[in-house]
Order: structure tokens, then C-alpha cells, then sequence
């Protein structure tokens, strides 16, 4: 796509498709209230950040940066449905978002003061979703709506077109910092709890050790070990754990995103 061509979705796309908000398979697990910052002072001013931002009425800016599994998809997943519980609109773009659900312009000038925009990933998105965002950013600051975007480095080192790494430098930009062993417990813990049980030292340790430090991924994790356990009948142990992981190995691995471009 031409860089000054007039941004539109592709002739098959409807309304509906282009406005559409959060996929079916958001979880409710990711909320701003139960996103834990753990004890690293940028995680606090990440999470101050984004609440002043969701506050506002007019147009803002905020970037958050971080290595994989810092928690920044459950902030950005986190703030869209703030926006949905206060009747806002709310949109979340990511590389994997096919051209067909990639709003028009003027679909984002159509929207009132105070909506946000959030596009996870960055880093990923390839040539013509670049060219896309460079006039949906442009959009949502005429449209006075707020823009959340994440990576896995700072704007000036993503591999962007030039324009748009300076426009993702435009707000704040501020670093989330990876889950240390606490915090990864705490978190495992409070997955836990909420589904009813409490994961012993045995297990907790097993966990720890042996899986993933990204957070998002634990909670896949914890939800097919509940799903495996209520189906088996028999209770959460690392025993049951090394079944379900011996059935299920891809619940190990980080998968690469799938790149919607063509």
C-alpha cells in the first residue's frame, strides 16, 4: 500500500467485522485490578500510567515496552475491557488481526472523545499493517481517542518505518519489567485460588522450575491443568501436571505469532 493512499478496509470487510472489539477468546482473567506490578517500581508507574491514560477524555499516549511475558498483552487486553465496563469504545490490534477486522479511518473519527485504540506487538507488524497504523494513530488523535501500544524493545529500536517508531514515541514510553520468582508464585497462586484449590509447595516448586516465566502463558497453563483435573477427577499434583504436559507438550512451548500479512 502506498504510504499516502487513503487507508480502507478491503472490500469484503463489514462493519461489524471492522468494528469488532475483543476476540471470542478473551478470558477474564486479565484485568487491571488483578495485574500484579510485584515489587518493581516500573511495573507501579506502568499501571499508574495506563489508569491516567484510560481517564482521560481527550487524546494520550502510552507506550510499554518489555521482554516476552512481562504481562504487557494482559494490560493492554485489560485496559479495551475498562473501556467496554465505562460504555467506551475500545479496539485491540495485533499482528495476528486479519485485514478484514482492521477498522477504516473514519471509522475511528467516528468515535467519541475518550476511546482507546491498542495495538500488541508491535515489533511484529509487517509492511502493510505499518502503513495502516501510521493513519489509525493519526485518526485517534484528531478523534481525541487514546492510543496503548506495546513491544519488545524502545520506539527507536523497533524495526518500524521511521515515521512510525516517532509516532509511538510521542506519549510516554516506559519499560514493564519481567515477574520474578514471588511474583510468578503469587500469581499461580491467586490462578489457583480462583479456581477453587490451593497449589501445594510440592507443586508450586514444580511450577516454578519447570515452566514458563511468561505470565500469560502460565494462565493458559493453569486453566488446561483446572479443565484436565476436573475432567480426570483427580486432584491438582505434580503427578497429574507431568500427564497433562506428557498429552499436551505444546502448553510448554512459546509459539511464534502468526503473522496476518499477505
Amino acid at each position: 500500500m502506498p504510504r499516502n493512499a487513503t487507508l480502507q478496509a478491503p472490500p469484503h470487510a463489514s462493519q461489524a467485522a471492522r468494528q469488532q472489539i475483543l476476540p471470542l477468546d478473551w478470558e477474564p482473567d486479565q484485568t487491571l485490578d488483578n495485574f500484579d506490578p510485584g515489587t518493581q517500581r516500573d511495573n507501579a508507574l506502568v499501571l499508574q500510567a495506563l489508569n491516567d491514560l484510560l481517564q482521560q477524555r481527550s487524546h494520550g499516549a502510552l507506550y510499554v515496552w518489555g521482554e516476552t511475558g512481562s504481562g504487557k498483552s494482559h494490560l493492554l487486553w485489560a485496559a479495551c475491557h475498562a473501556q467496554q465496563r465505562q460504555d467506551r469504545w475500545a479496539l485491540l490490534l495485533t499482528p495476528q488481526t486479519p485485514a478484514s477486522a482492521w477498522p477504516d479511518v473514519s471509522d475511528l473519527l467516528a468515535q467519541s472523545a475518550g476511546g482507546l485504540l491498542a495495538v500488541d506487538d508491535t515489533q511484529h507488524l509487517c509492511e502493510w499493517q505499518q502503513d495502516w497504523l501510521f493513519g489509525l494513530y493519526n485518526a485517534a488523535r484528531t478523534a481525541r481517542l487514546a492510543f496503548l501500544a506495546s513491544g519488545n524493545a524502545t520506539p527507536a529500536a523497533l524495526p518500524l518505518r521511521a515515521d512510525l517508531r516517532t509516532r509511538l514515541s510521542w506519549g510516554l514510553a516506559l519499560r514493564l519489567s519481567p515477574p520474578d520468582d514471588t511474583l510468578r508464585a503469587r500469581v499461580l497462586q491467586r490462578l489457583a485460588h480462583d479456581r477453587g484449590y490451593t497449589l501445594s509447595p510440592e507443586l508450586l516448586h514444580y511450577m516454578l522450575t519447570h515452566l514458563s516465566r511468561d505470565l500469560s502463558r502460565l494462565a493458559a497453563l493453569m486453566a488446561a491443568f483446572d479443565r484436565y483435573a476436573l475432567a480426570t477427577q483427580r486432584p491438582a499434583t505434580v503427578p497429574l501436571l507431568k500427564s497433562l504436559l506428557a498429552e499436551q507438550p505444546q502448553l510448554l512451548q512459546t509459539a511464534p505469532p502468526g503473522i496476518a500479512c499477505g
